[in-house]
């Protein structure tokens, strides 16, 4: 098998030669490349007329500026008259799959589609976390109506997205909990999000992607809720869910891809030994059981992407290799 058969072997819950690993087997394209979702490359206005910042201290990873928010709990309202959404028609997806796929050999490298700003994400990038949960709580039907508006966007975008990129899978990106729990509660979550998720995991299918859920974060106590969703796997799964737990119950039909302590010491680090540990504690915790693909990413306080995605590299490098090492063993 070559990497990408061997990470579509696994992802479609068949057996793998081994241990896939995000950013080896699997290559991202889209998120902060689109433009029209996360502003130009260091900061500025996106599509929507949202301002957004690249802070060293998070690794040069765009954010909406802080106090800078078109709606608010006594607006939101009116977020017809305030939003302009742009023409995912009008944006240069040709120009960006272009320079994405540059040099890329489809027949052997599994192609991701990352699509920054899920629903939840967008209505904070909007209003801030804690005015759009306030929103939710306080005016749902607006807010519903919007969460609507924006899965449809997500929707017209996929078409270009199998137009231009022709990914394998396609990951939406919607980080809606906290280290400890989820932002709302799991019966706000089913009510509000749930089926614009599952709308776009479908539209996604349709257009021959496998759908995968990015969710950072406690989010344990939805992951049949993604599985309803459509979703074949949750990604960058962190070790605040018990993923060893998820792996045994749910890992022969669903799969989790995560695992390495970003949040922790491991996350914070250039110490090749430290990373190669953890690495192994992944390895060891979670890779007898079905279903795991290994994932992970180190902070560097940083704004440069080569500098920031250096040491996600050697992580990425050494479990690969830890990876054909251990199937060696077998």
């Amino acid at each position: 098998m070559n990497g990408k058969e061997n990470y579509l072997s696994v992802l479609r819950h068949g057996q793998g030669e081994w241990i896939p690993v995000e950013g080896e087997d699997l290559l991202y394209t889209g998120f902060e490349f689109n433009s029209m979702e996360k502003g130009p490359a260091g900061g500025g206005f996106d599509g929507f007329g949202v301002k957004w910042a690249a802070p060293e201290s998070g690794g040069g990873t765009a954010i909406p500026e802080p106090g800078y928010f078109l709606l608010n709990v006594d607006n939101v309202c009116d977020w017809k008259k305030i939003l302009k959404f742009p023409d995912p028609a009008a944006y240069h997806w040709k120009e960006d799959a272009k320079a994405q796929l540059a040099g890329v050999d489809r027949n052997v490298t599994c192609v991701d589609y990352g699509d920054g700003n899920g629903p939840y994400e967008r209505l904070a990038a909007f209003m801030g976390f804690e005015n759009a949960l306030m929103a939710m709580a306080e005016e749902p039907e607006a807010v519903e109506e919007l969460l609507v508006a924006i899965a449809n966007f997500k929707i017209r975008c996929l078409d270009y997205i199998a137009e231009y990129y022709h990914p394998d899978t396609y990951t939406l990106y919607d980080d809606v909990a906290t280290q400890q729990c989820t932002f709302m509660s799991p019966d706000t979550y089913r009510e509000m999000i749930k089926p614009q998720h599952k709308r776009i995991a479908a539209r996604a299918r349709e257009l021959g992607m496998v759908p995968i859920l990015h969710c950072c974060g406690h989010a344990e106590a939805l992951i049949e809720d993604f599985m309803e969703e459509g979703f074949d796997a949750w990604a960058s799964v962190q070790p605040c869910n018990n993923i060893a737990r998820l792996l045994e119950k749910y890992g022969d039909r669903f799969c989790i891809a995560g695992g390495y302590d970003t949040n922790g010491a491991p996350g914070q680090t250039s110490d090749e030994a430290i990373i190669k540990k953890e690495i192994e504690r992944c390895f060891r915790d979670y890779g007898a059981k079905p279903g795991y693909i290994f994932a992970g990413f180190i902070l560097t306080a940083a704004a440069n992407p080569e500098e920031v995605w250096a040491l996600s590299g050697i992580m990425c490098e050494q479990a690969i290799a830890y990876a054909h090492e251990q199937t060696k063993k077998l």
